[in-house]
């Protein structure tokens, strides 16, 4: 299908030709459009994916990485050896990118 913005009427053609998919945006798996749908007049951002072992929940925040000061190294390990207290940003960061990127990618931290 290439690129789709649902909420633009002139790609709204698109979803006409079959099969129709749409990559999930959390959990990278394929979805048909028409379950996609539903989600996506409710809200422009929407997570396709519903299995239980993708849907973001908990995500331990000590597990995620960061990098600080050219080291790349785990939440935890930072917050014990540098003492701030930004849990509630770490774990804005972790509800906005899902758990399976979460734990992929890494939060810069300044040496300031």
């Amino acid at each position: 299908m290439g690129f789709y913005v649902h909420s633009c009427p002139k790609m709204k053609y698109k979803g006409q030709f079959k099969p129709s998919f749409l990559l999930c945006p959390q959990a990278y798996t394929w979805h048909p459009l028409e379950k996609c749908v539903p989600k996506l007049d409710v809200n422009k951002y929407s997570k396709f994916n519903e299995t239980d072992a993708d849907r973001d929940g908990e995500v331990d925040l000590k597990n995620i990485l960061v990098l600080y000061d050219h080291q790349a190294m785990t939440y935890g390990y930072y917050s014990a050896m540098t003492g701030q207290a930004d849990q509630a940003e770490v774990s804005e960061y972790a509800k906005l990118t899902g758990r399976h990127c979460a734990h992929r990618m890494l939060l810069y931290r300044s040496s300031n």
